[in-house]
């Protein structure tokens, strides 16, 4: 299977509506911000990493046609998602309950440290559990093929590490600005109260986007 390259005007329409996409309010840069915000800028990677892994999972199935399983059957639409809302409810309740919410605060004012693997898991899991991202690769990147240049499967896979790799160093940039945020508040007195209300109610109204998404 052989592909051409893209001429520069698809180019530049795919990059400019990435652009767009990047900095328009979604889940992952709340739930990012949140984490950052709360733990530091070394959580808000770690979240930031499993982001990414998961997007790329989505994109690597939509590339290959598997994300058309999601369209086919609604009943593995439906599940995944209230997996996703189910996960969501959990972690935020999970932070709201528990004082501590397996969370600790930057600059290592807390016992506990974050654990950065499970952050990553987290992440990862926050994201592949969303069947909306899944949609949203199948719609958006075959926008920008076009069968006369070779494969649509690695025309797909072009565009989509294209997008993946500038919504990682968005999203790298977003825990790197909302940890240095969360480490210049972490030291003043009650601070923390707020940081774990404000993180597990973002991961709540999460899951309420998600339960009353609509399939489109």
């Amino acid at each position: 299977m052989e592909m051409l390259m893209p001429d520069s005007t698809t180019l530049a329409l795919f990059v400019t509506a990435s652009l767009a996409l990047y900095i328009s309010p979604g889940p992952d840069m709340l739930y990012i911000a949140s984490r950052s915000i709360a733990q530091g800028r070394a959580a808000g990677v770690a979240s930031a990493f499993g982001v990414f892994a998961g997007l790329l999972v989505h994109m690597l199935a939509a590339s290959m046609g598997l994300a058309a399983v999601l369209v086919l059957w609604p009943i593995a639409y439906l599940v995944v998602k209230w997996l996703g809302v189910l996960y969501l409810a959990y972690l935020g309740l999970k932070i709201l309950l528990d004082r501590n919410g397996g969370m600790a605060l930057p600059g290592g004012n807390s016992a506990e440290h974050p654990d950065y693997r499970r952050l990553f898991r987290q992440g990862l899991f926050v994201n592949l559990l969303n069947p909306k991202i899944a949609l949203f690769f199948m719609a958006f990147l075959p926008q920008f093929v076009d069968a006369e240049k070779g494969s649509i499967p690695l025309q797909m896979l072009f565009f989509g590490s294209l997008f993946n790799a500038g919504g990682f160093l968005w999203v790298l940039f977003l825990a790197v600005l909302f940890g240095a945020i969360g480490n210049r508040i972490a030291s003043r007195p009650g601070i923390w109260g707020w940081q774990r209300w404000i993180t597990g109610s973002v991961l709540l109204a999460l899951a309420a986007n998600l339960a009353f998404a609509q399939r489109e």
